[in-house]
């Protein structure tokens, strides 16, 4: 139990920090400089209604939470959970989940361990009662995005060789296996579920391991795909390049196809370099998911890695329905996505206000599905689930890898012209994305479809 004096001291620590001279000395520091045309959501002045009191609120329930999770106010110790600037306790009365995260990202507060101290703060909305109730009425989600492939200077930083953008399955993990049935009436066959448990000693994986969980995990998916000589394979939309490359070497012809130009040069290129040009083609087209004029084609097998969940719940269907379209009457089609987890103690809609930063910044549609949801949907597009591998903890794991590369490469981030609010930004959505996976709110599937 904290002592009086304990108390004080915390109380000394978060004293103050609405102070407005403390925000204008902090945009003339040149580290912290935000540039208004860029970065607009993060240079606003937030408003809201009754911000003062709000904010004087929600500094008690982060103390609160903060004092009974074991986590300090103050820099060098850890965990620690540092406010520098008060400006941020108004952000997030103005926006939620989202002022938070361009708190972060303007530098007016740090915490280390990111994930596990953003892991306590989802425990609880951020703000309670009245202000909660105001909160839901003002929710803002604009940023400043274009949507597409992810810039590929950005993936060399932190994804590895394989340039994979995927999560990754570590060998050392121990895999069980069971048969569900679907229906009683025998509409459906049974469903073939194998659960990648977290790898053995995780403290023992590093950076050095991801190229190789990167190139297990695709050989597994070609595997479940019967991937082999002279086979028709389609990855929709491009994941960087190591799948066709990997498909290739098994003597397929594979397609890729990307919205991206620069990204489809690139992909290219790695598929010259690996000696397999020639059986890797690579198209632009407009937008994520083709129309049969924009490209047609039957495929014996047919990939995708984490990009079904960024057209939101309502792109779902019109996905699959294109993944059926190019299917071969025997072909298999093997989804890769991050969705939404059963029995998760966090609540759903704190989980789902938290990803806002996500809508603003990086998918504006992106929305992370219930297994429910992608099934169903299937159905509705002519898919059969003939299996679904779940490998959470492997994506937990590898979000883990990935901000510990990116942070030991920040000064080539800089180099590659991404400012130090776009530095933020990444670090911020890969510690949020590795607490929600840590806490069981996100899982991450690979859902085997055969049309029917």
């Amino acid at each position: 139990m904290a002592s009086p004096a304990d108390d004080d001291r915390r109380r000394r620590d978060l004293h103050g920090l609405r102070d407005r001279q403390g925000a204008r000395e902090k945009r003339e520091n040149r580290e912290n400089y935000v540039d208004p045309v860029r970065w607009p959501g993060v240079a606003r002045l937030p408003e809201a209604p009754f911000l003062g009191r709000r904010a004087v609120n929600l500094q008690q329930r982060l103390e609160d939470l903060t004092q009974d999770h074991g986590i300090a106010l103050t820099p060098g110790a850890s965990p620690r959970f540092v406010v520098d600037d008060g400006l941020m306790l108004d952000r997030v009365v103005d926006s939620g989940w989202l002022g938070l995260a361009e708190g972060y990202m303007a530098g007016e507060w740090t915490a280390d361990p990111l994930p596990e101290v953003l892991g306590v703060l989802l425990t609880q909305p951020l703000e309670g009662g009245f202000g909660r109730a105001l909160s839901r009425r003002r929710r803002r989600v604009s940023g400043n995005v274009r949507a597409g492939d992810l810039p590929d200077a950005l993936v060399d930083i932190y994804a590895g060789q394989t340039r994979a953008t995927g999560a990754a399955l570590f060998a050392s993990g121990t895999r069980t296996s069971e048969v569900e049935n679907p229906d009683q009436a025998g509409h459906h066959p049974p469903v073939s579920v194998r659960y990648f448990d977290a790898p053995t000693d995780p403290g023992l994986v590093d950076r050095a391991d991801l190229d190789s969980a990167q190139r297990h995990r695709i050989n597994a998916m070609l595997d479940e795909a019967q991937v082999g000589p002279g086979h028709r394979v389609l990855e929709l939309p491009s994941s960087g390049g190591a799948l066709p490359v990997m498909a290739a070497q098994r003597g397929a012809h594979v397609d890729v196809l990307t919205s991206d130009v620069e990204h489809a040069e690139q992909v290219r290129s790695v598929a010259h370099d690996a000696g397999v040009g020639g059986a890797v083609r690579v198209q632009t087209i407009r937008g994520p998911v083709p129309s049969p004029r924009q490209w047609s084609g039957t495929y014996d097998a047919v990939f995708s890695v984490e990009r079904m969940e960024t057209l939101g719940d309502d792109g779902t269907v019109h996905f699959l329905k294109a993944v059926e379209r190019m299917l071969a009457a025997d072909g298999i089609a093997v989804i890769q996505s991050v969705v939404r987890a059963h029995g998760s103690d966090l609540p759903e809609e704190t989980v789902a206000e938290s990803l806002d930063v996500m809508r603003a910044y990086v998918w504006p549609a992106v929305a992370y599905p219930t297994d429910g949801h992608v099934l169903s949907q299937a159905n509705r597009a002519g898919l059969c689930l003939t299996a679904r591998n779940r490998m959470g903890s492997h994506y937990a794991t590898t979000l883990g890898l990935w901000r510990s590369a990116f942070n030991a490469r920040e000064r080539a981030a800089a180099a590659a012209g991404f400012d130090v609010v776009y530095r933020r930004l990444w670090n911020y959505q890969l510690a949020l994305h590795e607490a929600l996976a840590r806490a069981g709110a996100l899982d991450c599937e690979q859902f085997v479809f055969r049309r029917f």
